[in-house]
């Protein structure tokens, strides 16, 4: 087969590679107004900057109930937050308090994986990479709803197992976004929440924003996040704020997105290097492809993570983009650097696939075709992925033994229990009832115990965003209850990792 010269092959795929399509404000005020009629979210709020400015901020939908989402709401960005979290780490290396390849322990002597060769070798840009091999979410339970500051969630990260390859292999991990913050409060001298609101809000004008809730004033516009319509109790994060506590609104956003799209300056002030952006938005962690998406691109072989952003390629550009999920809250913040352009979604409506709607619609709609149609087509996608949702949780309660009884009085399943990683948990009963305790995150995980079958129990956890758990005993050669395990089958959360065991009651 003849090869062409690389000078013409470069000229020919650039032709043959889709013009790019301006987007009016109209447009994208449609795409928002019809992704809140199909997909019923609670609030919806997006930003586009084209060319470097604002092209338009709109929203739909409310808040709270009564109140109005607008562009000026503050929700919480989740994920998004670790944008930022690089960033941090990127202006210490600008100043030279800190190397990308600096071994962690040189900075945080503390630190301890569950292996120490890797202990050893971990640097600052594993950190930041998705690369530490622990597997995606793990140890997450440490940290959400949780009591544990950062300093207890690091010393029990030690006991996690490593099952993936250092450096090889992709999991995205929280914890390790953590980790990055108490380096950036250990090098700096400043809190994670404190240099974040210093060195990013302020200069950017991102005058609402903070760093966490609890920072939020009392009368700030802030969204209420909602699962399945209903609103739902905000997560206030003890440990790991870096990985996700940011709170902030599109209109504030586009503030962020304009400095990072002229090259790290914002009116006419540099806050980041360009070649510091360079390396935030380089390839650190190859994850593959995972087919096309319908945007234009055939493929998305060269998906990978760099330091706080994902990266593809679509309609030939390099696409940097994060998305963030907290219980209630959904956000999306994609850029194209080579085109100055990018756009926010941010949704309290607990919905992931609006927010995917209208990047497609987007981007579809550059790419000169029918973003509309987009919406339309995942609106439908959406009705089925709700149906299996449902056919999963009645198959589950299918499941259910009936004419089935423990095999002990309930006063035998009382009793204090320890996870070697997690903690301790309790079974206490309270009116007669089982009722479960799980300490560390007594604030979210807890509730009646009902029966199941058999050995096991049912517990309605008060967290809307958790699916019902079913908590299994098991006995001893000697016929007394041994420990338990807890089947709550949701991907961001493993459970089935908890192995709670019996243990002395303690002194009073």
């Amino acid at each position: 087969m003849t090869r062409l010269p690389l000078a013409t092959s470069i000229l020919l795929i650039g032709a043959l590679l889709p013009a790019q399509t301006k987007l009016t404000a109209e447009q994208v005020t449609a795409f928002v107004q019809a992704a809140g009629e199909k997909f019923g979210t609670k609030g919806i709020s997006l930003a586009v900057v084209q060319d470097g400015e604002l092209l338009v901020e709109v929203a739909v939908g409310e808040r709270t109930t009564g109140q109005p989402m607008t562009p000026t709401t503050l929700t919480n960005i989740a994920s998004c937050s670790k944008a930022f979290t690089a960033a941090a780490v990127a202006l210490l290396v600008e100043e030279k308090k800190l190397g990308w390849d600096d071994l962690v322990v040189t900075h945080l002597p503390e630190f301890r994986m569950n292996d120490p060769w890797i202990t050893a070798h971990m640097t600052i840009r594993d950190l930041l990479s998705h690369r530490s091999g622990m597997t995606t979410f793990e140890g997450d339970l440490l940290w959400y709803g949780s009591d544990y500051d950062d300093a207890e969630v690091l010393r029990r990260l030690a006991r996690l197992p490593i099952p993936q390859r250092f450096r090889e292999q992709f999991g995205y991990q929280n914890l390790m976004y953590m980790v990055a913050g108490m380096v950036v409060h250990r090098v700096s001298g400043q809190r994670w929440e404190d240099f974040v609101e210093q060195r990013f809000f302020a200069p950017l004008g991102m005058t609402a924003s903070r760093a966490a809730a609890q920072r939020l004033p009392a009368a700030a516009e802030k969204a209420i996040p909602h699962i399945d319509g209903i609103a739902v109790q905000d997560h206030e994060f003890v440990a790991g704020k870096p990985a996700a506590a940011i709170y902030s609104s599109v209109h504030e956003l586009v503030h962020w997105m304009r400095m990072l799209l002229d090259d790290g300056r914002w009116q006419g002030k540099r806050v980041l290097g360009k070649a510091t952006l360079d390396e935030l938005w380089r390839p650190n962690t190859i994850m593959g492809g995972r087919g096309g998406v319908g945007t234009g691109a055939s493929t998305e072989d060269f998906h990978s993570y760099a330091m706080g952003w994902f990266l593809t390629v679509v309609q030939g550009k390099k696409l940097v983009e994060h998305d963030g999920g907290m219980p209630g809250f959904l956000s999306k913040v994609s850029l194209v650097p080579e085109d100055r352009f990018g756009f926010v979604v941010l949704n309290n409506g607990n919905d992931g696939v609006v927010n995917e709607a209208l990047k497609r619609a987007i981007l579809t709609t550059r790419a000169g075709g029918d973003g509309m149609q987009d919406i339309e087509r995942i609106a439908t996608v959406k009705k089925r992925i709700d149906a299996a949702d449902r056919k999963e949780r009645e198959r589950r309660e299918a499941q259910r033994v009936a004419d089935t009884k423990p095999s002990a009085a309930v006063e035998r399943y009382v009793g204090h229990y320890e996870d070697s990683i997690y903690g301790p948990a309790k079974v206490e009963l309270v009116d007669g009832k089982l009722h479960l305790v799980l300490i560390p995150s007594q604030r979210r995980l807890f509730g009646d115990m009902v029966h199941w079958h058999r050995d096991t129990f049912r517990v309605d956890f008060p967290d809307r965003f958790l699916p019902f758990a079913l908590v299994t005993f098991d006995f001893g050669a000697d016929g007394k209850v041994a420990g338990f395990k807890i089947d709550c089958p949701i991907a961001d959360f493993d459970f089935g990792a908890l192995d709670f065991r019996r243990q002395p009651a303690p002194a009073k």
